[in-house]
């Protein structure tokens, strides 16, 4: 790397740091996401109580505390503490039951992105119903997906390839008039 035609000194060393802080800050990010953060200390839990009162300088443990409003109930001794990172069998634990619920979701709203608008388009075999839902399944199903996906290329993907599947659907409703409940 040049900075005014002349090699920068040791920027291999600071590309190497800086990629590795780049790392750890999305391990972090990562590790938010969890129930039970563990780069987030908090007197409450009575572990990380213990800890933060180890680590702190004297001058600060003896300055008069204010009281605040909790945001989770203190823990007290000889009452069932959580690990500052948990153990490995909980913490395996409670990813699945976390990772199964959040499937459990996806399946049941993916489920009624498709089963809804084909219920509504038998019920209602006119074309501008059916076009009115394509549009409105359609433009709620790009928002949730816009909603939870990251990449620009999957949210224009899914949303497309949904829409194939109600536009074949509204193409066969229109060819077969029999399947439909008119009133």
């Amino acid at each position: 790397m040049r900075n005014h035609g002349v090699e920068a000194a040791g920027w291999e060393a600071n590309l190497e740091k800086y990629v590795s802080t780049l790392k750890e800050y999305d391990y972090m990010v990562q590790r938010a996401r969890e129930s039970r953060d563990p780069f987030f200390a908090t007197g409450e839990y009575l572990i990380d109580n213990l800890v933060l009162k180890r680590c702190l300088p004297p001058e600060l443990l003896s300055q008069p505390l204010r009281k605040v409003n909790s945001v989770w109930e203190w823990e007290t001794e000889g009452a069932k503490q959580l690990t500052i990172v948990g153990t490995r069998g909980a913490n395996l634990s409670k990813t699945w039951v976390f990772n199964f619920r959040r499937r459990a979701v996806i399946a049941a709203v993916g489920g009624m992105f498709l089963v809804g608008p084909m219920w509504l388009m038998v019920l209602r075999s006119e074309l501008i119903t059916q076009l009115v839902a394509t549009t409105v399944f359609v433009t709620g199903f790009g928002l949730l997906m816009a909603a939870f996906l990251d990449k620009d290329e999957a949210v224009l993907a899914s949303t497309a390839a949904y829409a194939a599947v109600l536009v074949v659907f509204v193409g066969t409703s229109i060819g077969n008039d029999s399947g439909g409940v008119t009133r």
